[in-house]
């Protein structure tokens, strides 16, 4: 197999399926109702984007600390 077409099929494979473990959440995305979210993986700097649902599942740690980072609370007037 010449090298331009193994290229070609490794860029097919995205998200868990890379066999990678999520690094964090750079952002989040509504794909026609979906939420999704665009996932940076360890010790490369390969992203994709990946289903809130999916995410959820196998990176719940990850899931939390994007939404930890993001909440604000409204502090009420004395």
């Amino acid at each position: 197999m010449s090298n331009k077409k193994q290229a070609t099929e490794d860029d097919k494979v995205q998200g868990f399926k890379r066999g990678l473990e999520a690094d964090k959440i750079l952002g989040s995305a509504d794909d026609n109702g979906d939420l999704m979210y665009l996932i940076q993986w360890k010790g490369t700097d390969a992203v994709d984007m990946v289903s809130a649902e999916e995410a959820n599942i196998k990176c719940p740690q990850i899931v939390i600390r994007f939404y930890e980072d993001r909440i604000t609370w409204n502090k009420a007037k004395a």
